[in-house]
């Protein structure tokens, strides 16, 4: 019965676990850190979905790239009966509208309210607000710009009671404002006094609007949510339009753009390559770095049996006359011999050992430095089967 003996074959591959680990995580660290880029740009980048302040006899207008968008969707919760209009070109900014709103405000002691508008550039906005005598100078009323930089606009035009009008019980004030820039507009009412007040709040609002006669296509809010299906590959102009609801509370939208996958498919798998071919450039992915070790066994590999002796028999040859001084000089020749043409010298410089092999022949026969010299070289081929050589790598051994 033979005990086995296992060995790797000669000129093995060597590498740990945690290198291979190694090596597959940095190949896949570049994929799966541009999928989770993608991943992120598709929920919450430049085409996610967010929530829209609009308000009353609002147009607002929004660009969309066909190329990266498949279609637009736009949900009111209220059903007031918002307006989606698409564009294959930008529509004009050639319409007004005037409407009007007047509501009562209680603002609370030191406190403050507000609502939120939408006003396109060339807008007029006229607000009046009365109170009584002795809180009127505590009130301030303000015009604010911008979603996420805030700017205090001044009016253009105020107007504040007289002397006169100080005797009333009841007196107002009066500011207007002309609009430079689309934006969302917020208008803040601030109660300086220690007392809770009631105020009426009225305000004369000439809007801009897009018009929307030349749209391609249209849906409303009525039924529930609407979706606009975006023409292939050029950029769409979707605008969103409100009715004039008498009514100055906050208006919300919900606006969802629903991503063409195809596109981010074909450009990831695009970025993919490209990073492949730079690390394969590199040589990162075709093994440069990799280690081979010389484990070919120095002395024959015998089989063990069960009953075989631990130590192994030494051979006994007879001795006749001058056969030992024979042996001995054949030996001394033997040995210069085989160190000259030994198997693991350089067969070009026969100073080192064989240390490289050649690809794509596979074939061992010189040092590193004589490899180097017939690569600088003009011919570049094995100088056992003259092939070609396209790389040398160095063999390490243990």
């Amino acid at each position: 019965m033979y005990r086995p003996v296992s060995h790797l074959p000669g000129n093995a591959l060597y590498s740990s676990p945690a290198q291979r680990w190694q090596e597959a995580w940095a190949r896949l660290l570049a994929p799966l850190t541009l999928w989770l880029c993608v991943s992120v740009s598709l929920r919450y980048g430049y085409y996610g979905d967010s929530r829209m302040v609009i308000g009353p006899s609002s147009s607002r207008l929004i660009t969309a790239s066909s190329l990266f968008v498949d279609r637009v969707e736009v949900r009111d919760e209220a059903r007031k009966g918002v307006s989606v209009y698409g564009f294959s070109e930008k529509p004009q900014l050639s319409y007004e509208t005037n409407w009007t709103v007047s509501n009562y405000l209680i603002v609370g002691s030191y406190n403050r309210k507000g609502f939120n508008l939408w006003l396109n550039r060339g807008s007029k906005i006229r607000m009046r607000w009365e109170a009584q005598t002795s809180h009127l100078n505590q009130l301030q009323v303000a015009l604010i710009k911008g979603e996420l930089k805030y700017e205090t606009l001044q009016p253009s035009f105020t107007s504040s009671p007289d002397e006169a009008a100080l005797k009333e019980p009841i007196n107002f004030k009066e500011a207007e404002y002309y609009i430079e820039e689309d934006d969302k507009y917020y208008v803040k009412v601030v109660n300086a006094n220690s007392r809770s007040i009631i105020m009426s709040m009225s305000m004369n609002v000439s809007s801009k609007i897009y018009d929307t006669t030349k749209s391609k296509i249209m849906c409303s809010t009525l039924q529930g949510s609407c979706q606009l299906k975006l023409l292939f590959p050029n950029t769409q102009y979707v605008v969103v339009t409100t009715p004039s609801n008498g009514n100055l509370g906050d208006w919300h939208i919900e606006l969802s753009f629903v991503a063409r996958v195809v596109t981010y498919i074909a450009i990831l798998g695009f970025i993919v390559i490209v990073i492949f071919l730079i690390l394969k450039y590199l040589g990162v992915c075709d093994g440069e770095n990799e280690v081979y070790v010389d484990d070919t066994p120095a002395f024959p590999v015998r089989q063990v049996t069960e009953t075989a002796p631990m130590m192994p028999e030494k051979s006994s040859r007879p001795t006749y006359g001058t056969n030992e001084e024979e042996d001995d000089d054949g030996g001394s020749s033997s040995s210069s011999s085989e160190d000259l043409y030994d198997a693991k010298l350089c067969v070009i410089c026969y100073d080192d050992q064989r240390n490289c092999f050649f690809v794509p022949c596979g074939h061992c026969t010189t040092c590193y430095d004589c490899a180097q010299r017939i690569m600088e070289g003009e011919s570049k081929v094995c100088p056992i089967c003259r092939r070609l050589i396209r790389k040398v790598r160095r063999l390490f051994s243990p």
